[in-house]
């Protein structure tokens, strides 16, 4: 039995990117951005199907709240770097980065909750979110991590997406 992106996977065409360590967020809607985002260049040639939004908290003590996805037109500058999940498969069309000035976001669709509401309780192991190609980003679109309150150097996050030719 293989699994539902195993063919596409093995073609070179699934993709992802984390942020390699904990990273402090931003609050909301907030333009002034640090999370994960991924974008998409209006010059691409591909459409970004999002399969998989995965993060996990680090440490005890961050502000509650929801954590989900959000995007907008405009370009992200890259930092990190997209990887193949073929190992040795062909190199992303897209930029990727922990934290720049983006366009004002729209929230589309939350995938977890951080923390429990009390301080000192806090849900423990990684959340993993199958959005099964759900969104798709075109070339020139953004897609982004949204928490709903700021928090300390204390969360990864991760993408996997499909790119298809346009």
């Amino acid at each position: 039995m293989s699994g539902k992106y195993q063919r596409a996977a093995q073609e070179g065409r699934i993709f992802g990117v984390a942020n390699q360590a904990a990273i402090a967020v931003t609050a909301a809607l907030a333009t002034t951005f640090t999370g994960l985002a991924v974008g998409n260049p209006a010059a691409s040639g591909v459409d970004c199907v999002i399969v998989n939004m995965s993060f996990g908290n680090t440490v005890e003590g961050i502000s509650a709240g929801t954590i989900g996805i959000m995007g907008a037109a405009g370009a992200i500058t890259a930092s990190l770097t997209p990887k193949n999940q073929r190992l040795g498969g062909p190199a992303s069309k897209v930029t990727a980065t922990g934290g720049q000035t983006i366009a004002t976001p729209i929230l589309y669709k939350l995938v977890g909750h951080s923390g429990t509401g009390a301080i000192t309780t806090w849900r423990a192991g990684v959340v993993s979110c199958d959005l099964d190609g759900s969104i798709v980003v075109p070339p020139g679109y953004f897609w982004a991590t949204y928490c709903f309150a700021l928090a300390a150097a204390s969360l990864q996050f991760s993408f996997t997406w499909e790119e298809v030719s346009r």
